[in-house]
């Protein structure tokens, strides 16, 4: 995401980010990935209340998108590309949260993961037959998904949350029934070369965008299983993936400054190897104060848990 985000910020050339276009649907697809994982098994092992828990974490997802998006137009009056209307932002709120896609939010994967939590957990909240609902809520929207883009690319939300409820389907396949020929790391990373040469042919589609998210998560965990876990790089990665929100929200922050302290000094926009790395140790570094200050202040790490946890 930091290599995502730099790219853009950095106006650098925009090709590359045809590769990278797949991530905003890799970190939906990994938040629908530990619905399954997580609270389904919770529920499995009779915790009646993960549904709900699941639920709200959804509605506080979505309150802080909107939170952040309304200080955000108050209070900035442009970003690195284009200007923050406060009353366009309310004019348009029925398509930022309806289809999506729009240039006035900012902070627009926050919407559809919320979305999913949301709408999977009310299908876990309705008993013992949750998971067959969400099993169900999953196969429906990555089909009708699926259909939509036979015609027309899906709208943002839409394709997103669809790429969520995917992650949801692949966490309920236990790992005994994944195809042999997934679970060998040179034959996925031989099948993402070839879709990332596909990929220079022309802009993905839906259908191709959720294999691609797919084997590039299959092909990270593969070279993940592979490193030293106890490396210090490893774990600050793992770090990261602990914090995700925070981390995400942090690096849009640290590339903001970058981007305006170059303005300031006379430039335009900042280079690519340079916001990558200062916002790669920016990030490293919030994250790092935060584990600190939620270690030793207990209102620092409740007030954490209320809005980020």
């Amino acid at each position: 995401m930091i290599v995502y985000h730099a790219v853009n910020y950095a106006a650098a050339d925009q090709a590359v980010l045809r590769h990278l276009r797949f991530l905003p649907g890799a970190f939906v697809f990994l938040s629908g990935f530990v619905v399954s994982r997580v609270y389904l098994a919770r529920q499995g092992n009779g915790n009646r209340g993960a549904g709900a828990r699941l639920m709200l974490r959804g509605v506080r997802l979505f309150v802080l998108f909107l939170t952040l998006n309304l200080l955000i137009h108050a209070v900035v009056p442009e970003s690195y590309n284009r200007r923050l209307d406060f009353a366009e932002f309310i004019g348009r709120l029925d398509v930022v949260l309806g289809p999506g896609g729009v240039r006035t939010a900012v902070f627009g994967v926050l919407l559809p993961i919320a979305y999913v939590l949301a709408a999977s957990g009310a299908a876990l909240a309705l008993g013992r037959q949750g998971g067959q609902f969400l099993r169900l809520l999953g196969v429906t929207v990555f089909a009708a998904s699926t259909a939509w883009a036979a015609f027309t690319p899906p709208p943002f939300n839409l394709e997103l949350s669809a790429l969520g409820f995917l992650g949801v389907l692949a966490g309920t396949m236990p790992t005994a029934r994944i195809p042999a020929l997934m679970r060998r790391p040179p034959l996925i990373f031989l099948g993402l070369g070839a879709l990332h040469l596909l990929l220079a042919r022309g802009e993905p589609g839906f259908l191709f965008t959720a294999v691609l998210v797919s084997i590039t998560l299959l092909a990270l965990h593969a070279a993940g299983r592979c490193l030293y876990p106890n490396a210090t790089a490893v774990a600050a990665v793992a770090g990261l993936g602990r914090h995700s929100l925070l981390a995400y929200l942090i690096q849009i922050a640290a590339l903001q400054a970058i981007f305006r302290a170059t303005r300031a000094l006379g430039g335009g926009h900042p280079e690519l190897f340079t916001a990558m790395i200062m916002t790669l140790l920016l990030t490293t570094a919030g994250i790092a104060a935060a584990v600190e200050l939620r270690a030793r202040m207990p209102r620092f790490d409740r007030a954490y848990r209320a809005v980020l946890a």
